[in-house]
């Protein structure tokens, strides 16, 4: 096998140039080098990315293949790297996505031992000036909300809609995760954190952003506090000239859909996800 770590710039910017041929998404440099040690390469033409995820017992895995270069057995070499990398991680399964419409990606993941186990919609949101607002008890995520934000993401994450069953990462983990992009925002009673929600950046595109996780307190629900804080990640995102905003989520989340169609939001065909064992 020709599969190896990935171990320097100049890998780094092989794996951008694969990424930006596949999918068209812009990834800097240094955001790639955060991920590097989750990195696998194949120098005929391809990379995998394989890392922890939500899903419980179940690591993320990516495989990207320059069109040029399929069908020449890179991408199985990939996926049983990354199948050693997810056992190495502890987990007995791993799942990822395919783009919609794209079934020779699919049935390549299904010819091993991969089975859907979900289809999402994609929701988008063009912005303008004076879109959204801040309501009352909405306020930007500092780190004082930290742990009152976690524990909302103990709470809400074993009910998101995904490729498995789904927990919090450990605290450390999910603040290196979740609270790296621009802003996050949270929702105040009673001096606690009972909801939030979070905007990443994509790749280095200025002019969209993608939504992280939404979460809200179980005895919250029902009483606007995901819509209020949505309509403050849009009131930042136009306050701040981005021109879109995006998410996925599940074809069974029917809240949530209709949360975002009351927002603005277009829904369109969204990424397939697949599962298969390790």
């Amino acid at each position: 096998m020709t599969v190896r770590l990935v171990e320097s710039e100049a890998d780094l910017e092989f794996c951008l140039r694969v990424l930006d041929a596949v999918a068209g998404i812009p990834l800097s440099i240094e955001q790639m080098r955060q991920v590097q040690d989750r990195l696998l390469l194949h120098p005929g033409g391809g990379y995998a990315l394989v890392n922890h995820s939500s899903v419980r017992n179940s690591a993320y895995a990516m495989v990207r293949v320059l069109p040029s270069e399929r069908g020449r057995g890179i991408g199985s070499e990939l996926v049983e790297a990354a199948a050693v990398s997810a056992r190495a991680l502890g987990t007995d399964s791993m799942w990822g996505v395919v783009r919609a419409g794209d079934e020779g990606s699919l049935r390549f993941a299904t010819a091993r031992g991969f089975v859907e186990v979900g289809r999402d919609v994609e929701l988008t949101r063009r912005l303008a000036p004076g879109d959204g607002l801040v309501r009352d008890g909405v306020v930007e995520l500092q780190e004082e909300h930290r742990l009152g934000a976690y524990e909302v993401a103990v709470a809400a994450m074993p009910d998101m809609v995904t490729a498995g069953d789904a927990e919090a990462r450990p605290y450390d983990a999910w603040v290196e995760q979740e609270l790296l992009g621009p802003v996050g925002f949270v929702a105040i009673e009673d001096g606690a954190v009972v909801g939030y929600a979070t905007l990443q950046n994509l790749g280095d595109d200025s002019h969209r952003l993608e939504h992280g996780f939404t979460g809200v307190l179980p005895a919250y629900r029902g009483r606007g506090i995901a819509t209020a804080l949505g309509e403050a990640q849009i009131a930042w995102a136009a306050a701040h000239g981005y021109e879109e905003l995006t998410t996925t989520t599940g074809v069974t989340n029917v809240a949530l859909r209709r949360q975002k169609a009351k927002l603005g939001y277009e829904e369109r065909n969204g990424p397939i996800l697949v599962r298969g064992p390790v």
